[in-house]
């Protein structure tokens, strides 16, 4: 008898050990060059979408896992207000996932909030990103008025009252709070370029057709600590591609960043984080950014495209994108967690567009339709990041960020 309970004893020691084995609840569990364990936990089935990629998913959603769970499409809306979404499926498809174990126990700041406390992300370190706080505020209306009051790089709060019509791109200092008087304030004709700064925020600014010399709406080469918040960016889709530029687009060694709660929508190539495949020496170590919360619809690419840096891109919103979404390649490496795919073309990919691949780790995320089109060729990169943060619910994204983004 003793005998017989020192075996049952092992036995389940050892069913423990495999069970320990298998990776989590929407794990990878396979895929060319996947390393890791290739079984899953009790319920869950490892689920093939390509080459590149296994997931373990429910195993009565196995089969299914790319049914269509939201196939309606929202026509192309140019108007700045269009955020509501024709998509009738708010609740999470089978790749959904509420596995909270990756969770750090903080709260956010209110989606609402308008200050420079609230700041989540790579934003935070490096000393922390406080703009103009404590310095004087200044009210404007016009470009001249702007670009006086952006001059010289001690502390200032500046609020942009209506739409300003730039005929030319103007340049934002260090030290620098840029803000939107209310939620139908904001800048149009072209755009803002942040170099050799640092401590800037910019919030609650309607961003529109930016062709000034750069024909991106954000610029940033060479700064650091860098906090977009509540924006909304468009521009159209009447042009073709090249007709405008970015964004939203930091180059040559910019670094810790963070990009949030936006409403970014109707243009080719949004957000563009390192420039050229020939910039190592430059950008290697640096290009820390973070994307939470973003609303990203009625987009072609970039979103973003990240050569060299380090992203955490989680609880964002991809709807109707084109080409591809979450754009991983040369070195970089990305933390990409707990966000919702519609109609999102190729939501993660790390073998796109350069000579060297990129790396992911990727988990909890809601593919929707699209799964089979991920491509994520190398997974040894970013599974943690050094500051405190709370990757909400899957299940609560998309309702949570479509309602809450953009100016207020």
């Amino acid at each position: 008898m003793k005998s017989f309970i020192i075996l049952s004893t092992t036995i389940i020691n050892i069913a423990a050990v495999f069970a320990a084995s298998c990776s989590f609840p929407y794990g990878q569990c396979g895929g060319n060059s996947w390393k890791g364990v290739t079984c899953c936990p009790s319920g869950y089935t490892c689920k093939t979408y390509n080459q590149w990629y296994s997931q373990c998913v429910p195993s009565g959603n196995a089969s299914s896992s790319n049914s269509s769970s939201n196939k309606s499409s929202s026509s192309s809306n140019n108007s700045a207000s269009n955020k509501s979404s024709s998509s009738s499926n708010n609740s999470a498809s089978n790749t959904s996932t509420s596995n909270n174990a990756a969770s750090q126990n903080v709260q956010y700041a209110s989606s609402n909030a308008v200050s420079s406390s609230g700041v989540i992300g790579y934003a935070s370190m490096n000393g922390g990103t406080k703009g103009g706080s404590g310095g004087k505020t200044t009210t404007v209306s016009n470009q001249s008025q702007l670009e006086a009051a952006l001059k010289g790089t001690n502390a200032k709060i500046i609020k942009v009252n209506g739409v300003i019509k730039l005929s030319s791109d103007v340049t934002v200092n260090s030290n620098t709070s840029l803000i939107g008087a209310n939620k139908n304030s904001g800048i149009t004709g072209a755009g803002l370029k942040i170099k050799n700064a640092k401590n800037v925020i910019i919030q609650n600014l309607k961003f529109s057709y930016c062709l000034g010399s750069n024909k991106d709406c954000i610029n940033a080469q060479k700064s650091t600590n860098i906090w977009v918040d509540h924006c909304e960016f468009f521009s159209d889709r009447n042009h073709g591609k090249d007709y405008y530029d970015g964004l939203i687009d930091f180059t040559h060694a910019c670094d810790y960043i963070t990009i949030s709660w936006n409403y970014v929508h109707d243009h080719y190539k949004a957000s563009l984080i390192g420039h050229s495949d020939s910039n190592a020496s430059e950008d290697t170590g640096k290009l820390h950014i973070t994307y939470h919360h973003n609303y990203f619809k009625n987009i072609g690419s970039r979103l973003p495209s990240l050569r060299f840096g380090t992203g955490h891109i989680f609880n964002n919103v991809y709807e109707n994108v084109d080409t591809s979404s979450v754009n991983i390649r040369m070195g970089a490496k990305a933390l990409v967690e707990g966000n919702v795919f519609r109609n999102a073309k190729r939501p993660i990919s790390t073998n796109l567009d350069s000579k060297q691949e990129g790396s992911v780790v990727q988990r909890n995320n809601d593919f929707g339709t699209t799964a089979n089109t991920n491509s994520i060729t190398k997974t040894n990169g970013l599974s943690s990041v050094p500051y405190k943060y709370t990757a909400d619910n899957v299940k609560n994204v998309y309702n949570n960020v479509v309602k809450s983004v953009g100016p207020k």
